[in-house]
């Protein structure tokens, strides 16, 4: 029991002599008059009292910065430099006629048919389709889609006049037709479906695919941009400058004679602006143009771009999805957008409940069934649920693209101006051809054009990345109370390599008297 005591005393000793020899020469701040009895006793409790305080807080400002960190890793910053307008795709602008159906094409559907019954669904009429469910399609090729094309207005009779920074081109070769919400419309300046689309099927989507377009298809994406080498005439076509001169301006001609339902309570067109690589959702988000105006959309781009630092961060918490990470591809679309994401979960959500999919949504499958008229008691009823539990959740993880491209009008532009009642006088030579009472009741002008030659992008980078982290935290810490690198050697020293070489010295000692001793013996 003595020895034990005895045994515990030195190694008190030993502790409390090397303690107060690593307080002495440590380089944290205070530590030093803690164990020096050379100072009266409330010296040494102050400054034992300043050091515990300080680092507590040291240590809560440091966790403060952790969670920081944890909570908003990326901000969202502006570009120091300008972009210029001709880095980017001129818009893709898609015009819907507000008219369903040729009035000249269905006069004469009777009830009970097939036609009549997909004519009720085009007009969005309160219509019971159960009496209709037995009739079955003539063919293949009778599909809902080709009925839509059949009864429709085709784009060269919609858009009769085009006129592209400062050439007059036709309107075939700058417009192709292509199914959205709103029905068959005309896009402009939208990707290849060669370049967006991954399987032939997208058919469904591009009904006349390039027919008629004489420039190039190029590939384009916000992340790598156009390709190095251009061919002379190309789409999705850049930026050209800035005024009405540089733009896009169309004369679109309504048939007002040959209106049989409307998707508004009015006459008139709906066109959208967005990136050529997206989705349109004309129902949502499309703008009205009136018959007998000039309408004039001021185009505002907004690019957003990510460092490439950010990959390393998880998406849920970064909020956004790099378009060529492998493991978020979509099923249909080449390219990662949200509206495409949402558009996928859609089409999910009419083939779970209806067992098939709308006309105007992509083809997730090859061999799912398009919807026809079977069909569209069950589309109803889903239309009018909009949503469920498994489409919120697919929708849920259509993050924010990192890179994208939007366009938005200018909303302090004066947006229309209505035609000269006194004769119509109208700069286009297009109205020449025509009367006052028809140009007023038919024809619109909308241009299209950008008011500024650069733009600033908004780009996601890291709020606090690990060099910041350890700035911050070890800031914080040598301000308080001088802890730093050194004093983790210091420590290291003291604790593991002096006692080691402390203990390899005494076992030299004792080895080399125990040597001296035997010899001394012999």
């Amino acid at each position: 029991m003595i020895l034990q005591e005895r045994l515990v005393e030195r190694l008190w000793k030993c502790f409390e002599r090397k303690t107060k020899e690593f307080l002495r020469s440590t380089s944290l701040q205070g530590l030093k008059y803690v164990w020096d009895n050379d100072l009266p006793g409330w010296v040494q409790l102050f400054f034992a009292k300043v050091f515990v305080i300080v680092v507590c807080l040291a240590v809560n400002l440091a966790v403060n910065v952790f969670n920081k960190w944890q909570s908003t890793p990326v901000i969202i910053g502006i570009s120091s430099t300008m972009t210029p307008i001709q880095d980017i795709p001129f818009p893709a602008i898609t015009v819907c006629s507000m008219n369903k159906a040729k009035n000249s094409k269905v006069a004469n559907f009777r009830p009970g048919t097939l036609e009549y019954a997909m004519l009720q669904k085009t007009c969005n009429q309160d219509f019971n389709f159960t009496d209709y469910k037995s009739l079955r399609p003539r063919s293949k090729s009778d599909t809902y889609a080709k009925f839509i094309v059949n009864v429709s207005h085709k784009c060269e009779e919609l858009i009769v006049s085009c006129i592209f920074g400062q050439k007059s081109l036709p309107c075939t070769d700058l417009f192709r037709e292509f199914f959205v919400d709103e029905g068959l419309c005309c896009v402009f300046n939208f990707l290849h479906p060669y370049y967006i689309y991954k399987h032939s099927a997208s058919s469904i989507r591009d009904y006349t695919s390039s027919r008629g377009l004489t420039d190039i298809a190029v590939d384009w994406n916000p992340i790598s941009g156009y390709p190095k080498h251009l061919p002379a005439g190309f789409y999705p076509r850049r930026g050209i400058g800035i005024g009405l001169a540089n733009g896009l301006q169309i004369v679109l001609n309504g048939h007002t004679d040959d209106y049989y339902c409307s998707s508004t309570n009015g006459q008139g067109f709906k066109v959208l602006l967005y990136n050529s690589i997206d989705q349109p959702r004309l129902k949502e988000s499309g703008l009205p143009i009136m018959l007998g105006h000039e309408t004039n959309y001021r185009i505002v781009p907004n690019s957003y771009e990510a460092v490439p630092s950010i990959r390393s961060i998880d998406r849920s918490r970064r909020q956004c999805i790099f378009s060529d990470e492998q493991d978020q591809e979509l099923l249909f679309y080449k390219y990662y957008t949200r509206r495409n994401c949402e558009a996928e979960c859609d089409a999910m959500y009419f083939l779970r409940l209806c067992n098939c999919i709308p006309y105007h949504l992509p083809l997730i499958y090859r061999n799912a069934t398009v919807c026809h008229v079977r069909h569209f008691d069950c589309l109803n009823r889903a239309e009018l649920e909009n949503v469920d539990g498994e489409s919120t959740a697919c929708k849920e993880h259509c993050l924010t693209s990192c890179h994208d491209v939007t366009y938005f009008p200018n909303p302090f532009a004066i947006p229309t101006m209505p035609f000269n009642q006194q004769g119509a006088r109208v700069k286009n030579e297009y109205f020449s051809n025509f009367s006052t009472d028809f140009i007023l009741k038919n024809l619109a002008i909308v241009n299209f054009y950008h008011d500024d030659n650069y733009f600033r992008s908004y780009v996601r980078s890291s709020y606090t990345g690990p060099t910041e982290y350890m700035s911050l935290t070890g800031g914080i810490m040598s301000l308080m109370f001088g802890f730093s690198v050194v004093f983790m050697s210091e420590l290291f020293y003291f604790i593991f390599l002096r006692s080691l070489f402390e203990y390899i010295q005494l076992w030299c000692t004792a080895r080399r008297n125990r040597v001296n001793i035997l010899d001394a013996n012999q």
